[in-house]
C-alpha cells in the first residue's frame, strides 16, 4: 500500500490547515483523504477548561479530523464524516493509513506551528478504539503525552511533553453509553 500527504488547500475547508492524504492499495483501489487541522471550536473549550487555563486552550488547542476528498463536494458538513468502506481496509491497512497518512499531517503541521495540544473526536465507537491503541503505541515517541481522561467521551488528547503538566483531574460525565461531541462547526 502506497500513502502519500502533502499540504492542500481547498476554499471548502475549515480555516486551518489541511492535508491531502493519497492511498493506493495493491489491488489498485486508491482514494484521497481530506485531514484538517483547526483551532479547536469555542464550543468544546468548557471540556478543557477545567485542566488548562482558557487561554492555553484557546491559543494552543487545535482538532484533527478526516474524510475522504469527494465528501468536500457533499452538501453540508454533515456528510463528510458518514462510513466510508469503499476502500475495505483491513485492520493493518487502517492503521498503516493513519499512521503513514494522518500521522504524517499532524507531523508536518507540529512542525511548522508546534501546536501544544491536539484534539480527535471518534464519531464512531471502532474508530475510537483505534484511535486509543495508536496514541498508546505512537503519543510517546513523537513527543507527546496521551491523555486518557477523555476518553470516556470518545474524546482523544496528546500535549507536547516538553509544556505539559498532567491534567490533575479529569471532567465527570454520567453517561450510560458511548458519546461524541460532533459536527460543531463556526
Amino acid at each position: 500500500m502506497q500513502i502519500k500527504a502533502e499540504r492542500y488547500f481547498s476554499p471548502l475547508t475549515g480555516r486551518g490547515e489541511c492535508y491531502l492524504v493519497s492511498v493506493i492499495k495493491w489491488d489498485g483501489r486508491n482514494r484521497k483523504y481530506i485531514v484538517e487541522i483547526n483551532p479547536l471550536h469555542r464550543a468544546m473549550y468548557f471540556l478543557f477548561t477545567g485542566n488548562w487555563t482558557h487561554d492555553y486552550v484557546e491559543n494552543f488547542a487545535w482538532i484533527v479530523s478526516f474524510y475522504p476528498h469527494d465528501a468536500l463536494l457533499l452538501p453540508g458538513k454533515e456528510g463528510r464524516f458518514k462510513p466510508d468502506g469503499g476502500m475495505n481496509f483491513t485492520r493493518s491497512e487502517l492503521e498503516k493509513f493513519m499512521v503513514q497518512g494522518i500521522g504524517a499531517a499532524i507531523e508536518d503541521f507540529s512542525q511548522r506551528h508546534r501546536p501544544m495540544m491536539l484534539v480527535a473526536v471518534a464519531i464512531r465507537k471502532k474508530l475510537g478504539r483505534l484511535y486509543h491503541r495508536l496514541l498508546i503505541r505512537h503519543a510517546e515517541a513523537a513527543g507527546y503525552l496521551y491523555h486518557q481522561t477523555y476518553v470516556q467521551e470518545a474524546i482523544y488528547v496528546i500535549e507536547k511533553k516538553s509544556k505539559s503538566a498532567k491534567p490533575e483531574r479529569a471532567p465527570t460525565f454520567q453517561r450510560g453509553d458511548y458519546c461524541a461531541i460532533a459536527g460543531l462547526y463556526e
